[in-house]
């Protein structure tokens, strides 16, 4: 009877032993404290900036006219209801020189395309619903080869619509 218990007890043991537990690990923009890549749109759009920004002349299998800048980012929707899309508007690059001049570039929307399809991501035709959380690519076709002055501006806008939800300016450090 003795050896059954201790075997019982050794069996009960060996499936109950305590292990480190490993969490997932957790994005960054789902996560309710202060992140300094993680920027919010009247608490319903949130962007996270997730591969630092680097000057280049080709992107995705392409030749930029200049150059590109590329970076990639999330984008948390949380609005509640959903939107047609998003306008490749949305997305704008300002460059400001020593002197404040300020000159914008849009997004690349082609080259943008490209790289979200070769990466199996959601193009910005898709719809967004609550909840929504997308990794994208953004390609900007840029004409200075400069690594300073430069802020990444981002207006949500729901495609077919003329009104930016919002607006953030994100100083960048390119690379």
């Amino acid at each position: 009877m003795k050896r059954f218990l201790l075997l019982l007890l050794l069996m009960v043991a060996a499936i109950t032993v305590v292990s480190p537990c490993h969490a997932a690990e957790i994005d960054p923009i789902l996560l309710n404290e202060p992140n300094p890549y993680v920027f919010g749109c009247r608490n319903d759009v949130f962007i996270e900036l997730t591969q630092q920004p680097y000057l280049s002349k080709v992107a995705s299998g392409r030749t930029a006219a200049d150059y590109f800048i590329y970076f990639r980012a999330k984008i948390l929707f949380l609005v509640e209801g959903s939107w047609n899309g998003i306008d490749k508007s949305s997305f704008e690059i300002k460059h400001t020189t020593a002197d404040g001049h300020h000159t914008y570039y849009p997004l690349d929307y082609a080259v943008t395309m490209i790289a979200n399809l070769k990466d199996g991501w959601h193009t910005f035709a898709e719809p967004y619903d609550f909840t929504d959380l997308r990794n994208t690519n953004l390609i900007f076709d840029v004409v200075p080869y400069s690594y300073e002055g430069w802020s990444f501006v981002f207006r949500p806008t729901e495609r077919g619509s003329a009104t930016p939800y919002c607006e953030i300016e994100i100083p960048l450090k390119v690379r």
